[in-house]
């Protein structure tokens, strides 16, 4: 699916390119420098029409954002960026908690004591409800799930938490040698976060890093690795296709 010729971005260096996108208040902004560089879409709860996706109306899983993006034009709505949403099986399932339009389609997963990112603790949830985006621990959101289930239009489980309160993760090794591309979601205030991914491969300390000092990040969940793509800073169909992906959405112009 090409891009559409509204779309405009621009890297700069240590500058920060801000576009405004029409309709929605979304901005596509590049930070940093060198193998440094973080793509990012900004968010407003209060503005953009933020969602998740995982499966169409006939069951089977998007996999990838043209599946995704034709579907949402078949009903006058238009992508306007997106990335997958977390760690996943081989059967495209989320491996955690994962819920769409107000409904549990994935239940929490409490495990600790297992192999792959998604285990390395605190690993945590990304929720979305009309009046806040929030990240939780999983031990956290296993006390407060039934309290808040009522008000989540949108969660997805994945891990690890790379930022607490603007604390980097103390699992993180600086200088680490495990770099790959990498993508995660990070909340600035309540009502202000972003969709994320490096450009280059990078090692969990300086992704959490660049998300604190560049973004501003306050808290920031990891969603996945190597597969990570961000739309439409990336906008291929290769690689193989994601579980759930959250997305922001604009109506189509008559």
């Amino acid at each position: 699916m090409p891009i559409p010729s509204f779309f405009s971005f621009i890297t700069l260096g240590l500058s920060i390119a801000l576009i405004p996108l029409p309709v929605s208040s979304a901005l596509l902004t590049s930070h940093g420098q060198a193998d440094q560089i973080i793509d990012a879409c900004q968010l407003n709860l209060a503005h953009d029409n933020v969602r998740m996706f995982w499966r169409g109306t006939d069951g089977s899983v998007f996999g990838n954002f043209s599946r995704l993006g034709e579907s949402l034009l078949a009903r006058n709505e238009r992508l306007i960026c997106a990335t997958n949403a977390g760690i996943y099986g081989t059967d495209l399932r989320p491996i955690g908690l994962y819920i769409e339009a107000g409904k549990v389609l994935h239940k929490l997963n409490t495990r600790k004591e297992a192999h792959g990112n998604f285990y390395l603790q605190p690993n945590g949830v990304f929720l979305l409800s009309d009046h806040e985006a929030a990240i939780l621990s999983t031990d956290e959101i296993a006390v407060e799930l039934d309290t808040r289930l009522p008000s989540i239009r949108y969660a997805t489980q994945s891990g690890p938490i790379l930022l607490r309160s603007g604390q980097i993760n103390q699992l993180f090794t600086q200088g680490s040698e495990n770099r790959v591309v990498r993508n995660a979601v990070c909340v600035i205030t309540a009502g202000d976060f972003a969709l994320v991914k490096s450009r280059s491969p990078i090692n969990f300390y300086d992704f959490a890093l660049q998300l604190r000092d560049q973004l501003g990040c306050r808290d920031a969940l990891y969603l996945d690795g190597s597969v990570s793509q961000l739309y439409p800073f990336d906008n291929s169909n290769l690689g193989p296709s994601f579980g759930a992906m959250i997305g922001v959405t604009e109506p189509t112009r008559p």
